[in-house]
């Protein structure tokens, strides 16, 4: 438990400093970022560019850590963030108009207003149970406490198709709903205090590493006999989304002795369109150029290289990444360049 308090506060340490520590030598540009949770796969990307885009272009980044994914896309497309994290799900739902945004009568003029960068693979949504509960599968999660993700965040939907579409349970109707948010989630399931804590980590993950050290945990997936189910077909005709496999092993307190069929999602780094040019062309051009940089903070990081970064995107990229993409030889489909460009 002290390693994961020690973890997350040099997490929020390192933002802090980013954002202070460059304000000195930045040349007169300062951006807001925002990501996930402190031990979000985002925040491990978004902390390691803020630093890229320090040494290369004198950038001082504001980094804040905490807010879901779907807040951000409207505080982004409000102008008041100029980095931030996207997702495909989310892209659809407000340009649509859907889910969570289905209130908001502005969303397809908000959704105008976004620009893409790049994306990456989020993570596979694990469903993390101790050894010890005698938790085995997810039709066994009924009437305990479930993290299922933050409030109207994203998240909360994908998992909750998932956990219906294997077992047929409802929210707050066959098992309780904890809400709360990542950070606070993580630490009431070291606690004990939460039966089952989904969360979405990379293969492999360095949080789930660490939850090693504090006792053999197993992986709830989708059984064969479930793939095909209404529900977790409908689930999957949401771009962005798609099947991937935890081997045994991957963790040394990982207890399942078979592979577990997990859902993975795409994410991505998302700006606005008033972003200038030569700032989106730079910070496109400084995360591609510096990967090495990535993968030292995290070797999953490894696949995030020019192409693949336009993987399953569905919102127009930014002028300043179209130009690069265009540079580096990338064929960019026409659905994503950007009005600015045409």
């Amino acid at each position: 438990m002290f390693k994961r308090i020690l973890l997350r506060g040099a997490i929020a340490a390192a933002a802090v400093a980013l954002s202070l520590g460059t304000a000195a030598t930045a040349q007169n540009k300062n951006l807001r970022m925002a990501s996930l949770g402190q031990s979000s796969p985002t925040t491990v990307f978004s902390i390691a560019v803020t630093q890229i885009l320090k040494d290369e272009h004198g950038y001082a980044t504001q980094l804040s850590t905490g807010s879901a994914a779907t807040r951000q896309a409207v505080e982004a497309a409000n102008q008041k963030l100029d980095l931030f994290v996207t997702a495909v799900s989310i892209n659809g739902f407000l340009r649509d108009g859907t889910r969570m945004y289905k209130d908001m009568s502005n969303a397809p003029e908000l959704f105008g207003n976004l620009r893409s960068i790049l994306n990456y693979p989020f993570g596979a949504y694990h469903a993390i149970v101790w050894e010890d509960s005698g938790i085995t599968a997810l039709e066994e999660i009924k009437g305990k406490k479930v993290f299922i993700g933050p409030p109207s965040g994203a998240a909360r939907a994908t998992i909750g198709a998932i956990i219906t579409g294997v077992t047929g349970y409802e929210a707050d109707t066959d098992f309780e709903a904890i809400s709360v948010d990542w950070s606070s989630a993580e630490q009431a399931f070291q606690d004990r205090q939460i039966d089952v804590y989904f969360t979405a980590a990379p293969i492999p993950s360095a949080e789930l590493q660490q939850l090693s050290a504090l006792g053999t945990f197993r992986v709830l997936g989708i059984p064969d006999d479930k793939v095909d189910s209404e529900a977790i077909q409908k689930s999957f005709n949401i771009p962005g989304r798609e099947f991937t496999m935890l081997e045994p092993g991957s963790y040394t307190g990982l207890v399942n002795e078979e592979p577990v069929r997990l859902v993975n999602t795409i994410v991505g780094l998302g700006t606005n369109k008033w972003l200038s040019e030569e700032d989106g062309y730079n910070i496109t051009k400084a995360i591609f150029e510096n990967s090495d940089d990535l993968v030292a903070a995290a070797q999953w990081m490894n696949v995030i290289t020019p192409e693949n970064g336009l993987s399953q995107m569905n919102a127009p990229l930014h002028v300043g990444a179209y130009k690069y993409y265009v540079e580096a030889g990338i064929d960019v489909p026409a659905a994503l360049i950007p009005p600015e460009a045409k």
